[in-house]
């Protein structure tokens, strides 16, 4: 069984309300948890669980911002998903927040060196992620 655990308060200045999301997480729990939690925020969020889906959502109506787990099973992991994304004209203009296990500096650096403007670690600190949101709108 996996386990999703949330910190941080959900309180937060700036609402959330109107901001559409697209989460890219392999484990359907994960996301599924995440996203209702998001949801109770104010945020509209849809949900991908491999790479290809995840493009396909973007591509269908751009969000926002991406959240994308970085270790992505199948032939598509989230640096792989952010590349794409950079290499694309219609998406390279999104905030992507990378959202991992792994908090390492080099994940860091890999992470950004792929294209995101963030990285999150899990377990998700609410507070963390509003504010890796807000700095990405703000540029």
């Amino acid at each position: 069984m996996t386990m999703i655990a949330i910190s941080g308060s959900t309180a937060h200045e700036a609402p959330a309300l109107g901001l559409r999301l697209v989460l890219i997480d392999d484990d359907p729990h994960v996301a599924e948890t995440l996203a209702e939690l998001l949801e109770l925020e104010g945020f509209t969020v849809r949900v991908a669980h491999d790479g290809p889906t995840g493009l396909q959502e973007l591509r269908r109506d751009a969000p926002d911002a991406v959240l994308c787990d970085l270790t992505l099973a199948e032939n598509m992991d989230g640096c792989a998903v952010a590349r794409a994304c950079r290499a694309d004209p219609d998406l390279r203009h999104l905030l992507l927040i990378a959202v991992s296990g792994y908090d390492r500096p080099e994940d860091r650096r890999r992470a950004q060196e792929a294209g995101f403007d963030n990285l999150v670690s899990k377990p998700v600190d609410l507070a963390k992620l509003h504010a890796a949101i807000d700095q990405g709108r703000a540029t």
